[in-house]
């Protein structure tokens, strides 16, 4: 078990994900200052902001990250580049002086390379189309693995409107399996689309 920095979003990144990060608060500020000059990386978790008191707003699983780019950004605050290495699962949370959390965590394996079905190959087609429609996102990866089943669930899992439940539901499986039959209802319900 080991202690990471955390950054609570809105949403999630998965191992192999790339994401872009305005960071203006001087807790993360801090947590950036901090990575950097120990190249360690931190923590990325699902944040529920509609939680109440009683119950802990943070999900039980996240995705350690890696710094890989830099940038000011034209409102002047710094922009950060994060791709994410591994999964992990939160065993307690504490708060620092300023409000940054730190939590010990438990490493988890990747999701292992799975060949996408010809019924599953929908998806992979969908991602594609995404990425062609939003190229700040598609821009953000050289190589695509269109072919491997677990790579395109985690992207579509960071597209996707998730509650910590369902997140922590999928993330404490050892493969994409679970998470891609979830996708494959989820997107099957819009139709076509094309």
């Amino acid at each position: 078990m080991e202690e990471i920095m955390l950054f609570p979003l809105g949403s999630v990144l998965m191992p192999e994900g790339k994401m872009k990060l305005r960071i203006f608060e001087p807790r993360y500020q801090r947590m950036v200052a901090q990575a950097s000059k120990t190249d360690t990386g931190f923590g990325i978790c699902l944040y529920d902001s509609s939680a109440d008191k009683k119950s802990n707003p943070l999900s039980h699983f996240g995705t350690w990250v890696k710094i890989v780019d830099f940038e000011t950004l034209g409102d002047g605050l710094l922009g950060i580049t994060v791709v994410g290495a591994k999964r992990f699962k939160i065993r307690s949370v504490r708060s620092e002086f300023d409000g940054l959390r730190m939590a010990k965590i438990d490493l988890l394996p990747s999701w292992p390379v799975r060949h996408m079905d010809e019924n599953e190959a929908f998806l992979a087609h969908r991602l594609q189309k995404v990425y062609r429609d939003f190229p700040q996102l598609g821009e953000l990866y050289t190589h695509c693995f269109y072919d491997d089943a677990s790579w395109v669930t985690q992207r579509w899992l960071e597209l996707m409107p998730l509650v910590n439940q369902q997140f922590d539901q999928i993330s404490q499986n050892n493969d994409c399996d679970k998470a891609l039959s979830y996708l494959l209802n989820a997107i099957e319900s819009f139709g076509d689309g094309e």
